[in-house]
């Protein structure tokens, strides 16, 4: 009976053990089930905020873009919208306000959503400063007879002149960013929050993925309700409390991304062949030599561009030059002249952009050309009987091709010579890793002396590394002294930048005085001055003071140029202290690291008696002594030892030889690396040259045509002809 008792006791239980057990898998899965659901959302959310900021940015430019198309169109900006409808409110007089999406027809757009929830602040100071106002800023150029300049804006029916007055279209709008971005700061002006504080022609500010600050306004920081500051784009957000991303456009980078400067030459170059029509019909019966002056005018253009053309190749020439001399100078420092290593690429640069300019160059002689033809026709027909000889500009570009075609022909030599030498130089660090290779594994043979290993071994690893890491600091501290000289250097130079600039901002008025004085004295001088060098070394100084004139007279350039100076010294200053504590840290450790060398290079070379085994099986004792004094009994391995650490290390038991064959591949490797780097600078000169000599070759041998007719029957352009030609073009836009 009790038997049974039991068996029935253990019958009930198990089940419940059973249900327990199920219980604890079912709590497990349903962890790891919340763990992969964490999981989830977290990689969810993750490319939830990327996609939510790519979304912004595309937001952001793509409002932009439609604010260049609609001033290309309009010839302004559009002022803000107040009151979320979409349409512009010009009447409220804001600067800041949202984006006006109906007033630029933004198709599939609503007010206030997507590219309308953009805040949009824009300039629209008083006079000049507003750029939401379109009105009749610029007008093509005119010949000033009295003066004799090209420097001024033609006057209009409604002020005397004979041009039509209120063209508007993009120039004027260029002109009013032309003379905006020269406006230093003030209150009430549509400004970046930077320091120091900027101007901007406009912004936009995107609210980003919520209120991060909580205030209960989706904006944040200086974009939440101020009419005249948006927060600098470079703001990062800080405790996240700033998620709003700023889009900032200045004025001059609306003045590059409308070409306003190209735009407004090419209208000038069209009015410039307009006003000679008109000299040369008012002097055509009683002036023929005031007329032929009027050709000589239309025609300096052209010659003074071949001119400067031919200078342009020269300095290209010097710039590509002087990237040689830098990079020998580099390689001669192995690198560590930070001066001559930096302005390689600098020239190199300098050497490609002057490539773009030369291009620009033939453009304007050909343009000057067709203004020559335009202005000999017109003498032609003042006076049949006028010598044409001398009209068409003489564009002589031999010089300047056979000048590019020298330099290439050099550039080709010497990329060539680098090419040969980087093919040198790895045969030379191919060969030294062999011999070092080598000489190691003879040094361990010697230690052996025909065992497998001996309890030293790992002596002549000890060494290497002892000799690597003397190396590592020596080259640390070379560097160290090569940068301390080149921020020193910049250091006293900027210095004395600060000192001048600070000394123009106190003393402006009276140096503005002493510069007109000075400019009046060489203008003086020039016109008598009959030695051509004598007189150029005059229009040098004339041109340096000149330039000091135009500083002094825009005190913003001025206060930037001394900003400028004092943050490069600033920077040389913390450059220099890095460069003096690496100095004195490699310093610290140099000493170190010599008796490191010495203590390793004395352990394997004075080691005396030690084992020697083949496999686990120890073998007659091997014995290495710099005297060669041995106990009778193990080999003596010490005049072999000694001469294969000579050979790979050198003699020297204080510090290793560069020059030996453990570090000799290491310096190699440096030059090697310096060769590659100028036969990069080789291969861009080449490729450079060669575009030159081609674009001059191409104008040289497809000069553009000077076809002036003397024949007295065909009947004048009228002036009136003329005028609306040029007035066409200002329309339109300029000539395309």
């Amino acid at each position: 009976m009790l038997t049974n008792h039991s068996n029935a006791h253990r019958a009930r239980t198990a089940p419940g053990r059973s249900r327990g057990f199920g219980l604890v898998q079912v709590l497990l899965l349903i962890s790891v089930m919340a763990g992969l659901a964490t999981i989830g959302y977290l990689q969810w959310r993750e490319r939830s905020a990327v996609n939510t900021a790519r979304q912004e940015r595309q937001a952001l430019s793509q409002a932009d873009r439609a604010l260049i198309a609609y001033v290309t169109v309009a010839g302004s900006l559009p002022c803000p919208d107040i009151d979320r409808d979409g349409v512009a409110d010009c009447g409220a007089g804001n600067q800041s306000g949202w984006l006006p999406t109906v007033t630029m027809a933004l198709a599939g757009v609503d007010a206030g959503v997507d590219v309308g929830q953009l805040r949009y602040l824009v300039q629209r100071g008083t006079g000049t400063n507003s750029l939401t106002v379109l009105d009749d800023s610029w007008r093509p150029l005119e010949y000033d007879e009295t003066g004799r300049t090209f420097a001024t804006m033609r006057e209009t029916t409604a002020t005397g002149g004979t041009y039509t007055a209120n063209v508007l279209t993009l120039p004027d709008f260029c002109q009013r960013l032309d003379a905006g971005r020269a406006i230093a700061p003030a209150a009430g002006m549509a400004e970046v929050n930077a320091t120091p504080v900027r101007t901007v022609a406009y912004a936009l500010v995107h609210p980003g993925n919520g209120d991060a600050n909580g205030d209960g306004n989706l904006f944040d920081g200086a974009n939440t309700g101020s009419d005249s500051m948006v927060e600098d784009p470079g703001r990062r957000p800080v405790l996240a409390l700033y998620n709003d991303i700023v889009l900032e456009r200045s004025h001059a980078s609306l003045l590059s991304a409308f070409h306003c400067h190209p735009l407004i030459d090419s209208i000038n170059t069209m009015a410039l062949g307009v006003d000679v029509i008109e000299q040369v019909h008012g002097m055509r019966t009683d002036n023929i030599a005031s007329a032929k002056e009027a050709v000589a005018f239309a025609a300096l253009g052209a010659a003074i561009t071949a001119v400067e053309t031919g200078a342009l190749v020269l300095e290209t020439i010097s710039d590509a030059a002087n990237t040689v001399v830098d990079t020998v100078t580099c390689a001669a420092s192995l690198g560590l002249a930070v001066n001559a290593c930096a302005a390689i690429g600098i020239h190199a640069t300098a050497t490609a952009l002057s490539g773009g300019v030369i291009y620009l160059n033939i453009a304007s002689i050909a343009a000057n050309v067709v203004a020559a033809v335009m202005a000999g026709n017109a003498l032609a027909l003042a006076d049949g009987s006028a010598d044409l000889s001398a009209v068409c500009p003489t564009i002589d570009l031999s010089s300047s091709v056979n000048a590019a075609k020298t330099e290439w022909d050099n550039a080709i030599a010497a990329r060539q010579a680098k090419q040969a030498a980087v093919t040198s130089k790895t045969n030379d660090v191919n060969n030294a890793d062999t011999n070092r290779t080598n000489a190691i594994n003879l040094l361990i043979a010697y230690v052996r002396a025909g065992a497998t290993s001996t309890n030293i071994d790992d002596r002549v690893a000890t060494l290497q590394t002892a000799a690597t890491t003397w190396n590592d600091y020596t080259a640390a501290k070379t560097s160290a002294d090569y940068r301390i000289a080149d921020y020193q250097a910049a250091v006293t130079s900027w210095s004395g930048e600060v000192t001048s600039y600070g000394n123009m901002i106190t003393n402006r008025t009276a140096l503005l005085a002493q510069l007109n004085t000075d400019i009046a004295s060489l203008n003086a001088q020039i016109a008598v001055a009959t030695d051509p060098v004598a007189k150029a070394a005059l229009q040098k100084t004339m041109l340096e003071k000149t330039s000091q004139r135009t500083l002094l007279n825009d005190p913003v350039a001025l206060q930037a140029e001394y900003d400028k100076a004092v943050t490069e010294r600033n920077n040389a200053q913390t450059n220099l202290a890095t460069a003096q504590s690496d100095l004195a840290a490699a310093q610290a450790n140099l000493g170190p690291a010599a008796t490191a060398f010495q203590t390793a290079y004395n352990a394997l070379v004075d080691a005396g008696p030690y084992r020697r085994f083949n496999g686990a099986t120890e073998i007659q004792p091997g014995c290495s002594l710099s005297n060669g004094l041995c106990p009778l009994g193990p080999v003596n391995t010490s005049s072999n030892v000694l001469a294969g650490v000579v050979d790979l290390f050198g003699g020297s038991r204080t510090s290793p030889d560069p020059n030996a064959k453990f570090l000799l591949p290491i310096r190699l490797r440096k030059e090697l690396a310096i060769l590659q780097s100028e036969l990069t600078v080789a291969q861009k000169r080449e490729t450079d040259a060669q575009a030159i000599y081609q674009q001059l070759k191409t104008q040289q041998d497809n000069p553009p045509p000077c076809n002036i007719t003397n024949n007295g029957a065909v009947t004048p352009m009228p002036i009136e002809r003329a005028m609306e030609i040029l007035l066409r073009a200002d329309q339109k836009g300029g000539i395309r």
